[in-house]
């Protein structure tokens, strides 16, 4: 079972889209995010999470500044989060990540699952500086 199979409609419809679409791209970073769903305690989509490799993230993106955000303790982090939170009621998503000394970025969402998908997928796309394959 998939962490998305405890989703209820329209939560997993439109989780369904996000990870279909988000996937190839955190893909794309070869840094290995893996992903899982985050619900609330009523069963509701609370958030999807991306992970990925903290050595092979620094590799790859050395500007980001992690190594000197961690410091000393760099070497024991677990995981580099990627974090897209979301309040389909209010439709935004929340996009929160490690690196670069970003500032939460705020999604408006539109209610229809594969436009919002695309649009958080592109916006990963150009975080990630990687090819974003599709709409």
């Amino acid at each position: 079972m998939s962490d998305l199979d405890r989703l209820a409609e329209p939560d997993r419809a439109w989780a369904d889209a996000v990870v279909a679409a988000c996937a190839p791209v955190f893909d794309a970073a070869g840094v290995g995010f893996v992903w899982q769903c985050v619900t609330e305690p009523d069963g509701r989509l609370a958030a999807l999470l991306w992970e990925a490799d903290p050595r092979l993230f620094d590799a790859r993106y050395p500007d980001a500044g992690l190594r000197e955000s961690y410091g000393s303790q760099f070497d024991e982090a677990p995981c580099i989060d990627y974090w897209i939170h979301v309040d389909l009621a209010a439709q935004t998503a929340r996009l929160n990540v490690e690196g670069w000394s970003l500032p939460e970025i705020v999604v408006p969402l539109s209610g229809h699952p594969s436009m919002d998908a695309a649009r958080l997928a592109a916006l990963v796309a150009r975080l990630l500086g990687v090819r974003r394959e599709g709409p």
